[in-house]
């Protein structure tokens, strides 16, 4: 089918560009996987527990890049909340005006945490040692008995901001002082297609956040290839999708996939169909993801989107972040039971049992020696893909 004005129905042309794919994926029954040329990608297993490896990743992707740290609907105007799932303590605020702050979550008298944890109301901050004051914009307000301590220079005793800016629904920090966040050029063309998918439109629902036996990228490679879908998720998710019939992009060091639903398959039969007129449409036909490089994956389900962060506490050790999103003509009491429910079977049901298992399994078998590579042939280009990005960005590789 050929792109047009028409064919696009809203869609940004890659996203139209990925349908187009799918289709003739179905109708001809020759996945794209099957033409594809690359050879098959060897990812040494040292990298999955290399003290080294692991320290230079932090610095160079953790402490460097552009991290999603929350959602939109978690920050209300006049409030602050802390986030440690990166390894620094941070403190968001929204100030009166709108506008999203982060700074580091360290007083600047005697280095407690200014908030314990947790999110708070109200137009201050208030450090619960000696009860210095901070403004939501950081600014140093009160400090008891002030007159005991010497003269400083304006600002002086302000808390340390971090690098924020709020884009596409999302709140992105880069941890670390002094750094400098430049989005839409980190993004690239991923800051042209993600407007499509709404995530500003959407309201937090619940957080869950878990540490995990386990090296990060062992998570992004799951989330990177519908190849295991057939047996790993066999009895949960599998009813619902075909078999690899998928399309994945890069953009920039971000990718952005398609996976095809059972119900693609009348769809793309059916020559008088068009392309899906909204995102709820399309959100039936395909199940839309991305991995935003270096540690963030989106997953559009058919109603709610699963944004996931995942952060390397050590070698062999992770933090899993899960914000569950939903629609918000459907964030009310009368639905609430639904989302639990919603949630439970796709957090302990499919992420836990069955991808997160599946990572811990393996990290378990990495130092044996039986394998000294992980292989990801055609059908998990996306492993390879993101790989080539870890290197070139811990350790200068091209």
């Amino acid at each position: 089918m050929p792109l047009t004005d028409d064919s696009v129905a809203g869609m940004t042309p890659e996203v139209a560009r990925q349908m187009v794919r799918l289709r003739q994926q179905i109708r001809t029954a020759r996945p794209e996987w099957q033409d594809c040329a690359d050879a098959e990608a060897h990812i040494p297993v040292q990298r999955y527990f290399d003290p080294g490896f692991w320290q230079a990743e932090v610095s160079q992707l953790f402490r460097s890049l552009p991290l999603v740290a929350a959602h939109s609907s978690q920050l209300l105007p006049n409030s602050a909340m802390t986030h440690d799932s990166y390894g620094v303590p941070l403190l968001l605020t929204r100030d009166a005006n709108g506008v999203a702050h982060a700074f580091l979550n360290v007083c600047r008298h005697r280095g407690m945490r200014v908030l314990a944890s947790g999110t708070q109301a109200g137009a201050n901050v208030v450090c619960p040692y000696h009860g210095w004051t901070y403004r939501l914009n950081g600014e140093l307000r009160h400090m008891l008995h002030a007159e005991s301590f010497d003269a400083c220079p304006a600002g002086g005793r302000d808390l340390v901001s971090v690098p924020c800016v709020e884009r596409h629904g999302l709140i992105w920090v880069v941890p670390q002082a002094g750094a400098s966040l430049d989005l839409p050029a980190f993004l690239q063309a991923l800051d042209r297609e993600l407007p499509y998918f709404g995530i500003g439109e959407l309201q937090h629902f619940r957080t869950i956040e878990a540490d995990y036996p386990a090296n990060w990228k062992l998570i992004v490679d799951a989330f990177l290839e519908a190849y295991h879908i057939r047996f790993l998720h066999k009895d949960t998710i599998f009813p619902f999708f075909t078999d690899g019939i998928t399309a994945a992009t890069q953009l920039g060091p971000h990718i952005q996939s398609l996976v095809a639903r059972r119900t693609a398959q009348a769809w793309a039969e059916a020559s008088a169909n068009g392309m899906p007129q909204s995102l709820q449409e399309l959100q039936q036909l395909v199940t839309p993801s991305h991995v935003i490089f270096p540690n963030t994956i989106t997953i559009f389900h058919p109603d709610y989107l699963s944004l996931i962060t995942v952060y390397p506490t050590g070698p062999e050790s992770l933090r899993w972040t899960h914000r569950m999103l939903i629609p918000k003509d459907r964030a009310t009491p009368d639905w609430a039971p639904h989302w639990e429910k919603t949630f439970k079977l796709i957090e302990q049901g499919v992420f836990q049992k069955e991808d997160i298992a599946a990572a811990v399994s393996i990290q378990k078998g990495l130092k044996t020696g039986v394998n000294q590579h992980l292989s990801a042939g055609r059908m998990e280009q996306g492993v390879a893909w993101f790989h080539a990005q870890v290197m070139q960005h811990a350790m200068g590789a091209q």
